[in-house]
């Protein structure tokens, strides 16, 4: 089941050092992943700080875009 963007932008900001943002296309990802799973780039942001707000900008906006999330389920 997909979890909702409030409860993942909990999760990362709880931990944002677990966590960096896509240069491209500021997906946040699991630090552990070398490229974006959305966009493929491999550029990333891990400055926790921006990590934290960019999950709560997130949270904060409805879903626009098909993830690989949604055609996978």
């Amino acid at each position: 089941m997909r979890q909702d963007y409030k409860e993942i932008a909990t999760t990362v900001v709880n931990d944002p050092t677990n966590y960096k943002v896509c240069e491209v296309c500021g997906a946040v990802v699991d630090k552990a992943s070398p490229t974006c799973p959305d966009c493929q780039a491999y550029r990333f942001d891990s400055d926790p700080g921006h990590v934290s707000d960019r999950a709560v900008d997130m949270a904060a906006i409805p879903q626009h875009a098909v993830s690989r999330h949604d055609v996978l389920e």
